[in-house]
């Protein structure tokens, strides 16, 4: 067996791809030797693939997969999470780019400026001093030249460089070999440019001035002309457009911008410009979003778009804005996909409400405050990805009432501001479904609870209609980010029939759901039981779970039945008289059972207007399956009238689907006012929003806010962000954060920094931080790292990292710990860097010995005598899996120390039964021109499995059979003969 693998790192860059191929070697039972020698691929680059660092090349995935035994299915969904990786991200925020993106002369010099970034930023120093291990000439005062933002590296600087900076502990460079280099700098070197920049923009400042100087009519002749001269200009890529009427406005748009000949934005700007029939002139930047983005902008701009590219291709100009005209009037009645993220039900999304208390105590909202469990990690790493740009599903798998759909809803409230979520108002609608996935775009939600209903062959006969347009919202680019979340039972058939009797269709859903699928406990841990006793003051109902549900929280808050000894009545006819609403509800689902229609609805009616909420559906349902949808909408609206948010939202739904808009804004409105409800509050403006009654909702949240409830104003302040009006906006997040709506500061902040204005962004996170808010400190920093004022954010992160350093934190947060390590590293304090190392390794962060290790090593390099304490690091490091640090504690011994010092440690990693210290040995050796000894450690290498020893030693062998001159020893402290002998003698 070999050394356990590291686990891989939360965030880090081929995240999902690491860990997919860490389960495949887990399940094959194969080392990395092992795997090595099947599919001729050394273990080191099989190690680096899984590590999560960067993106490997796509033959290594395949070779690893197929080493593991992987099928077809297993190819296919590595290639999938291979395509989906971004490049490589360095912490000071300098990127990575693959060789061969290299195409332009100024990013050689970002190229290595990135792989010093990558590599631990080591001194020029030490990068010459290798060079000069290796036989290679490279002068830190050329470098230091070299490196600067300005400067093009000499092919000499740049290859030799490159092939240097590869030995170092983490660079990506190491991953090629040298004649790569060579290769990408005779691709881009100056002479060799592509053309058309300079040319292109000369041209179009010309073709500009032509164009002021001449008619409108002179501008359709000439662009024609031209045309025919080019042969026409190859149009652009258009963006992705919802299916529907916006779509078949922006085709209309397209086609006459084809039948133009594809002209410059110039040239029809400048048409629009000089046509003074035309009742609007849109810019150059206009044109171009109204061509080539999904906006749908302003009818006038887009007719006189429409009657230039007319004129433009020969077609009568007038007919032609009159059908864009009628385009544009369609595609702007329609309603906007789904709501947003802010103003969601989760209620109406299938979270349970928290069971209800006796009267007489404080009123409670419906749902508890949330305690933070082991999954939520999981979910929110996918949600991240989402908001970085890249599509991703996850799917919460678990029994009934584990809190599945509320860890989903939670995940959500992290999304930025402009994010739109869908969800099925029909549950058992497959159709709508297809539609509704069919038309998510970028920066959209689709939430599918209890995924199974649609994606089972068994449950819904189109699942596999389903199941294709899942996979084109995922796999679109050009519609990225879409997130799909959602639910399914841990007992579902779609995931649980098997042996040999499964469908194939069943074979392809599993797949996809196990692929997306994060596990979901319906018990707390004793961790999480902490935190809920930490919690349990700010609600009654909290407290009552920690004394009563042991273990089962979930479920024992979402449900009210027999919750506490004070809700259970004697019997079943007390319990009736007394309107307990578990007893009604639990007749009324018997009666249901047993086909007595009617009297279940009067049972399920009585239990909801006795306050259960989980009632009032199932009692709707039934009044309309007896004929009675008036009289079900009826009942609901009372109920919503007397303040009750869950018979509004009720309600409402299926006023909607008749199209009674004006209604359901009415019911909601009278649930808001009546009941004081924030739900029905946010539901009431955002249907009024969606109904062009945007002004007046403004004025009838501001009524609200006047009684007394400051999320009002929040909700003004949305309406008018969304509408343009940011300064009263901004005055309505400001008025509601001093009315004590602490997250309308944060809001605020977010939307103004979504903006580029930094700088008032940190005035309102600074008013969140100031008024309590304990969420706005470290986004706040974050900011202030951004625009480098570097010195307020550290005191922030501080304040944080303190807190983390409180021996009575059950959970600490390590990030905050690293993120003030290197704030410091990168300000050049390393003193303190590693103080906070240190407290990080201390708390258990074992990846902080191994920058603790580059940060003594630099020391070193500057004269320091910390070489013990850079061995015992990266010693640490590699104990804990990091094998670039065999490499760094060798270079170090045999620097400082003498080669016989490097053999010694070597030894000792060897007796202790570390195969990559063989290998290591050899490579020192071999280094040291020792190349009979070398050999023999490449063979004991070989041996174990390493396909790298093995071409190494065939190598040396054949070098000695021809009797050419074995490598010459690198200089250093003493002889190297006298280093030899004493290598020797330690052998």
């Amino acid at each position: 067996m070999g050394r356990p693998k590291k686990a891989v790192a939360p965030g880090a860059v081929a995240e999902d791809l690491a860990r997919f191929l860490q389960e495949l070697s887990a399940r094959s039972g194969r080392t990395y030797d092992a795997m090595a020698r099947v599919c001729g691929v050394s273990a080191a680059t099989l190690c680096r693939a899984d590590s999560g660092e960067r993106r490997p090349a796509w033959e290594v995935v395949r070779a690893y997969v197929e080493a593991c035994g992987g099928g077809a299915a297993d190819l296919r969904k590595a290639e999938r999470l291979w395509r989906g990786t971004p490049s490589q991200v360095s912490r000071s925020g300098v990127r990575w780019v693959e060789p061969d993106a290299v195409c332009e002369v100024h990013q050689l010099g970002e190229l290595m400026r990135a792989a010093r970034a990558l590599s631990g930023r080591p001194s020029l120093r030490s990068v010459e001093e290798r060079a000069s291990a290796l036989g290679l000439v490279l002068s830190r005062s050329t470098l230091g030249d070299a490196m600067r933002p300005e400067a093009v590296p000499t092919e000499t600087v740049f290859c030799v460089f490159m092939r240097v900076i590869a030995d170092f502990a983490g660079s990506p460079a190491a991953s090629y070999g040298p004649e790569v280099w060579e290769v990408v700098w005779r691709r881009v070197q100056p002479g060799r440019r592509p053309r058309g920049r300079a040319g292109t923009a000369g041209g179009s400042s010309r073709k500009a001035s032509a164009v002021r100087g001449s008619s409108a009519a002179a501008l359709v002749t000439s662009a024609g002309s031209s045309r025919g001269g080019r042969g026409g200009r190859r149009p652009r890529a258009r963006a992705w457009v919802r299916p529907g009427p916006v779509q078949e406005f922006k085709d209309g748009l397209y086609q006459l911008y084809l039948g133009a000949g594809v002209p410059s934005l110039d040239d029809i700007a400048a048409g629009v410009l000089l046509d003074e029939a035309l009742a609007a002139a849109p810019g150059r930047d206009r044109v171009n979003r109204m061509l080539w983005s999904a906006e749908l902008g302003l009818q006038q701009d887009a007719v006189a778009v429409a009657g230039i590219l007319a004129a433009m291709a020969g077609l009568d100009p007038a007919a032609a804005a009159e059908n864009v005209r009628e385009l544009w009037v369609k595609a702007a009645a329609v309603r906007l996909y789904g709501c947003a993220v802010g103003e969601a039900d989760p209620l109406a999304l299938g979270v349970r409400e928290t069971f209800v208390l006796p009267s007489g105590g404080r009123t409670l909202p419906a749902l508890v405050p949330y305690v933070r469990r082991q999954h939520d990690q999981a979910i929110e790493a996918v949600v991240g990805r989402a908001v970085a740009g890249r599509s991703g599903m996850v799917i919460a798998r678990g029994p009934q009432a584990a809190g599945k759909t509320r860890s989903c809803w939670e995940a959500l409230r992290g999304l930025p501001a402009g994010w739109r979520l869908w969800h099925p108002t029909n549950p058992f609608d497959g159709t709508q479904i297809v539609q509704g996935l069919a038309n998510a775009g970028p920066r959209t939600v689709v939430w599918l609870d209890r995924v199974e209903r649609y994606l089972d062959p068994v449950q819904y006969r189109d699942a596999g209609t389903v199941q294709a347009e899942l996979r084109n919202a995922l796999h679109d680019a050009r519609r990225a980010p879409v997130l799909v979340i959602g639910t399914v039972s841990a007992a579902a058939g779609v995931l649980t029939r098997s042996g040999g009797l499964t469908p194939a269709a069943d074979t392809v859903v599993r797949t996809l759901i196990e692929d997306a699928v994060v596990d979901v406990s319906p018990k707390f841990t004793k961790a999480e039981l902490m935190r809920l006793a930490d919690l349990a003051d700010l609600d009654d109902r909290l407290a009552i779970a920690r004394d009563h549900a042991r273990s089962a929280v979930p479920k024992f808050l979402a449900t009210s039945r027999k919750a506490h000894p004070i809700l259970a009545p004697k019997s079943f006819h007390t319990a009736v008289e007394q309107g307990d609403t578990d007893t009604l509800f639990m007749g009324g689902t018997l009666l249901r059972q047993s086909g007595r229609l009617e009297e279940a609805a009067t049972w399920y009616q009585r239990a909801a207007e006795a306050g259960d909420s989980q009632a009032i559906e199932p009692a709707a349902a039934l009044l309309t399956e007896n004929g009675e949808p008036q009289g079900a909408i009826s009942w609901l609206q009372s109920l919503a009238e007397a303040g009750d948010p869950d018979a509004a939202v009720a309600a409402a739904r299926r006023l909607l689907a008749t199209g009674r808009d004006a209604e359901a804004i009415r019911t909601y409105q009278h649930a808001a006012l009546a009941g004081d409800s924030n739900r029905a509050l946010r539901a009431a403006a955002a249907l009024m929003r969606r109904s062009g009654r945007t002004q007046e909702a403004v004025r009838w949240l501001r009524t609200c806010a006047e009684r007394g409830n400051p999320v009002a104003l929040q909700e003004a302040a949305h309406l008018l962000w969304e509408m343009g009006d940011r300064t009263r906006a901004l005055k309505f997040y400001t008025d509601a954060g001093s009315a004590g709506e602490l997250a309308a500061w944060r809001d605020a902040a977010e939307r103004l920094q979504s903006l580029g204005r930094g700088d008032e962004a940190v005035i309102m996170y600074r008013a969140a931080v100031r008024h309590g808010d304990r969420q706005s400190g470290l986004p706040l920093a974050d900011l202030l790292v951004e625009q480098g004022r570097l010195q307020e954010a550290l005191e922030i992160y501080l304040q944080e990292a303190e807190k983390q350093k409180d021996p009575e934190e059950q959970s600490p947060d390590l990030a905050v710990l690293r993120r003030v390590a290197n704030l410091y590293r990168f300000t050049e304090q390393p003193d303190k860097a590693l103080a906070w190392l240190y407290e990080a390794a201390d708390r258990g962060d074992v990846a902080a010995f191994m920058q603790i290790g580059l940060i003594l090593r630099d020391k070193c390099d500057q004269g320091e005598s910390c070489v013990d304490e850079a061995v015992e690091a990266f010693t640490r490091a590699a104990a804990a899996g990091e094998w670039h640090a065999y490499r760094e504690s060798v270079w170090l011994l045999r620097k400082y120390r003498g080669l016989k010092a490097a053999v010694e440690w070597l030894h000792r990693r060897i007796e202790g039964k570390d195969r990559r210290a063989v290998r290591e040995m050899a490579d020192l050796l071999r280094e040291a021109g020792m190349v009979e000894e070398a050999l023999t450690w490449y063979l004991r290498a070989a041996e174990q499995g390493s396909e790298y020893a093995t071409k190494y030693a065939l190598r040396l062998q054949a070098q000695l059979l021809s009797g050419k001159d074995a490598e010459v020893p690198p200089e250093g402290s003493g002889s190297a003969a006298t280093g030899a002998t004493e290598a020797t003698e330690v052998l």
